[in-house]
């Protein structure tokens, strides 16, 4: 496990995490690798959907930024066996209590990226392109990150078989955080990008 937090979680530290960390942790074709990514993000026209890090800069995209597809070509790299990545971020240029995160960038509210995935991805986003993604202030937590870890603690398993699936855990995320979004008067929705949406994610 690697944890990149606040201070240590720079652009640097994460292109070390990508470059230099996970090739000697993944034995090729047989690791499931985990991802997951809770701060903000943003579109770019060009170059597609971006992660910013703690010391990341809207305005500078492709110099302070990483974009998905420079993520996902690091991670092929390494021939894991599946890919599981979690984003708690919106792409919609703005904070999850709805302010633009910097001023005097152009609105996005008509841009609208959609990106491919390889198939043994999966990809759960916490929200459309076009909304914010909001926080439960008492659990201190987005409201996707606090729902994925209550349907990983197995609230996510309908069927009851001790295991649970893309598709399982996506259904109790969809459900459960556009619920808690409309009782803030908001939308958020999440999304599944999945080749594999059938693929045991986890068993307890």
């Amino acid at each position: 496990i690697n944890v990149l937090i606040n201070s240590e979680a720079k652009r640097i530290h994460a292109i070390k995490a990508l470059k230099k960390w996970l090739p000697k942790k993944i034995i090729p074709n047989q690791s499931e690798l985990f991802v997951f990514f809770s701060g903000h993000g943003y579109p770019s026209e060009d170059e597609g959907l971006h992660l910013i890090p703690q010391n990341g800069d809207p305005t500078l995209l492709e110099d302070t930024a990483l974009s998905h597809k420079s993520i996902i070509k690091l991670i092929q790299k390494t021939k894991p066996k599946s890919v599981t990545m979690f984003i708690d971020a919106c792409y919609s240029g703005q904070s999850n209590t709805g302010e633009v995160l910097v001023a005097g960038l152009k609105p996005l509210a008509a841009l609208e990226v959609k990106e491919d995935v390889p198939s043994n991805f999966n990809i759960f986003s916490s929200s459309e392109s076009k909304q914010t993604s909001g926080t439960i202030k008492e659990a201190k937590h987005g409201i996707f990150s606090y729902y994925l870890m209550k349907g990983l603690e197995g609230k996510a398993d309908f069927n009851k078989d001790s295991k649970i699936t893309n598709n399982e855990l996506f259904v109790y995320l969809r459900d459960n955080v556009s619920q808690e979004a409309f009782t803030q008067n908001r939308e958020q929705n999440p999304i599944l990008n999945s080749g594999n949406p059938d693929q045991v994610l986890m068993r307890y």
